[in-house]
């Protein structure tokens, strides 16, 4: 009998700590985010280990005699990069993510780095055999002071052609605590009963212009592509206050409040017009000035596994010339997970 009694609390001592285990699980994947920067160094090895025959290219910095010097001097580190196969190393581009010590985020450094890194970067670009690669750069930081509206996850930067972008993912559960409170729904409000397409998936962007010339930007160009070739597409005011109307109890005040915070919140309503053409008006950002806000999409299809979101931004030419407008995408690696999507708490009122 005392030996059934020692094994019966045994049993509860193990089905204790399963259910505390599991629950702690639970916990961990309700706060973590569906949507994070690309895979980390880890991930990436792991991946190697288990399929060896898919000759997944893990390196530690590109060309590294050429780049680790130079990472070195401004105390930056690689901390990840987009899993590619060695057999197309040379042929699309590899994003490689890099960070300050302890991701403290510099923007003079980082500006400092790109200029010397720039020399780097040709060479490595135009070498031979395998360090022939074409590189792609950002940094990533988890310093929220960067934005205006602190961000709750890391965030990503990247500088080309004298324009600074930074991009940060929000979970839902984040903005339902931040503005879905009070006598007004959260701009980007959802109901669980609401079709994949109808929900959104919301970024925090903030753009830089560094050039001597306007930049214009339209978020109804922006997109992310998973791995599959499906297109999610950005979406403005009107798409937002469309979205009301496929709610039955998405009325009257509340729906009013939650538009009003959306013309304050959204990068698109913070923009000035820096172009007035027959029939439209094009917003951007003007010389040496910023804009920061959120750009919602669709949300993405549960199954997909690869984001890259893409954020096209026109750079105008001087007035009066005849040159045509350029456009340059800025393109962001970042990994979504379906089980931490599936863990996330439902809509709430606060």
């Amino acid at each position: 009998m005392k030996w059934l009694n020692k094994f019966t609390a045994l049993n509860l001592v193990l089905l204790f700590a399963l259910a505390f285990s599991i629950a702690g699980c639970g916990t961990s994947l309700y706060n973590l985010s569906p949507i994070q920067p690309v895979h980390n160094i880890a991930d990436a090895l792991t991946e190697q280990a288990a399929k060896p025959d898919e000759e997944v290219i893990v390196p530690a910095v590109p060309s590294e005699e050429l780049a680790k010097p130079v990472l070195d001097k401004y105390g930056m580190e690689t901390v990840g990069f987009r899993v590619g196969k060695a057999r197309d190393a040379n042929m699309e581009a590899i994003t490689y993510i890099f960070a300050f010590d302890e991701y403290a985020h510099a923007v003079e450094q980082w500006d400092s780095f790109l200029n010397e890194w720039t020399e780097t970067q040709t060479i490595i670009e135009t070498g031979s055999g395998e360090d022939r690669k074409v590189v792609d750069v950002v940094m990533m930081s988890d310093h929220p002071e960067l934005f205006d509206v602190n961000s709750r996850q890391p965030i990503l930067t990247k500088t080309a052609d004298g324009i600074t972008v930074s991009i940060a993912y929000w979970r839902r559960a984040d903005l339902d605590r931040k503005y879905n409170r009070g006598n007004a729904f959260s701009p980007f409000y959802e109901t669980e009963a609401l079709h994949q397409g109808d929900k959104t998936d919301v970024f925090y962007v903030k753009i830089t212009n560094n050039r001597e010339h306007n930049i214009i930007f339209n978020v109804k160009k922006c997109r992310i592509v998973d791995q599959g070739e499906n297109i999610y597409n950005g979406m403005d005011y009107d798409d937002l206050e469309e979205r009301f109307t496929y709610m039955a109890r998405a009325t009257g005040l509340y729906v009013k409040n939650g538009l009003e915070t959306a013309r304050r919140i959204l990068i698109e309503r913070r923009m000035p017009i820096v172009e007035k053409q027959v029939g439209t008006r094009r917003t951007g950002v003007p010389p040496g000035e910023s804009a920061e806000g959120f750009v919602p999409f669709t949300q993405t299809k549960l199954n997909a596994l690869e984001l890259k979101v893409i954020l096209p931004i026109e750079k105008a030419p001087p007035p009066g010339a005849a040159q045509r407008y350029q456009t340059i995408e800025f393109e962001f690696p970042f990994t979504h997970d379906r089980g931490i999507r599936n863990a996330q708490p439902s809509p709430k009122r606060y």
